[in-house]
């Protein structure tokens, strides 16, 4: 009878700290929950659940085609973020056809392809990247780059 107390108390030794632990580094929240997340707060018009899901100091690109060029260009984050604030409920619909996320340690990385809708109007679609990083309180997103086109759509992301 001993020795089952002792194992039961050596068993919560363990056990007790390693999950105070693990809530520390909210991994309860994975990349993919944030993801959504975040696409669920533009259709929202939330900026500021934006705001506690991506670093301070993240990046958004779109890689395009311009006369002909492949060519990169940067949209600042806070223009972006209120441009989602200032936008009707519902207005901004970013519907994810695919979603492949790959871990290692305190990075993820997310590849989707997407169609973009504003309201009920087909606007365009592509592919996302997303580059994560974890935490203290949980996964953030720090960069994303993005395609657009209007045709062909099928397929996109796999």
């Amino acid at each position: 009878m001993d020795f089952n107390k002792q194992l039961i108390t050596l068993f919560l030794i363990v056990m007790i700290p390693a999950t105070i632990l693990a809530g520390a580094v909210s991994d309860n929240e994975s990349p993919s929950q944030v993801i959504e997340s975040f696409f669920d707060g533009m259709r929202a018009s939330d900026g500021d659940i934006l705001k506690t899901l991506i670093t301070d100091d993240i990046t958004l690109h779109t890689v395009t085609q311009r006369e002909g060029e492949t060519v990169r260009a940067a949209t600042d984050m806070s223009r972006f973020l209120e441009s989602v604030s200032n936008a009707p409920v519902g207005l901004l619909n970013e519907e994810l056809t695919s979603l492949e996320v790959h871990i290692d340690g305190d990075l993820a990385t997310a590849w989707m392809g997407y169609k973009f809708f504003r309201g009920d109007e087909f606007s365009h679609c592509g592919v996302n990247s997303m580059n994560l990083i974890r935490t203290a309180e949980g996964w953030k997103i720090f960069s994303i780059v993005d395609t657009r086109r209007t045709d062909p759509c099928d397929g996109l992301g796999e």
